[in-house]
C-alpha cells in the first residue's frame, strides 16, 4: 500500500470518526438541555487549577457555583470548564442548567461549557476529512 493511499484513509478516518463525534455531543447536550430545569446561581469563588505543563505555567481558572435547586437545597459546585482568564466575577450571577432528578447533574448556561467540545471536535473533523480528500485529489491527478 502507497503511503497517500495509506494517509488519505487514516486522515479520513480520523476526520469522521471526530465529526460522528462531535454530532453525537450536539444531540447529548440537546437532550440534556431539553429535559433539564434552569436556574439562576452566583458565581462564589474562582478557584484555581494549576498546570503542569511548560506553556502554561500560571494555570486556569474555573468558577465555583451556589444555586437553589426548587426544593430550596442550595447545590453547590464547581465548574468542569476552566479557562487562561477568569470568565466570571465572584458574585456575578449565572445560569445552571440541571437535571431535575440529579440536581448535580448539571451544566453553566454558558457558551463553550454547552458547545466548546462539540465545536472543537467538529473542526478538527472537517480539517482531517478536508486533508485526507486534499491527499485523495492530489493523488488521483498525479495517477
Amino acid at each position: 500500500m502507497k503511503i497517500e493511499t495509506c494517509a488519505k484513509f487514516v486522515l479520513s478516518l480520523i476526520g469522521i470518526a471526530l465529526l460522528t463525534l462531535s454530532g453525537f455531543l450536539f444531540y447529548q447536550r440537546l437532550a440534556f438541555i431539553a429535559s433539564a430545569d434552569r436556574a439562576e446561581g452566583e458565581v462564589t469563588d474562582l478557584e484555581h487549577v494549576r498546570s503542569s505543563s511548560k506553556d502554561n505555567p500560571d494555570g486556569t481558572w474555573r468558577p465555583r457555583v451556589q444555586f437553589r435547586e426548587p426544593s430550596g437545597a442550595l447545590i453547590d459546585f464547581t465548574s468542569s470548564s476552566s479557562s487562561g482568564t477568569p470568565r466570571y466575577e465572584v458574585g456575578e450571577s449565572v445560569g445552571v442548567f440541571f437535571q431535575p432528578s440529579d440536581p448535580r447533574d448539571l451544566l453553566l448556561d454558558d457558551w463553550f461549557e454547552l458547545w466548546g467540545g462539540t465545536l472543537m471536535a467538529g473542526v478538527i473533523g472537517a480539517v482531517f476529512t478536508g486533508f485526507g480528500w486534499l491527499v485523495h485529489k492530489v493523488t488521483s491527478q498525479a495517477d
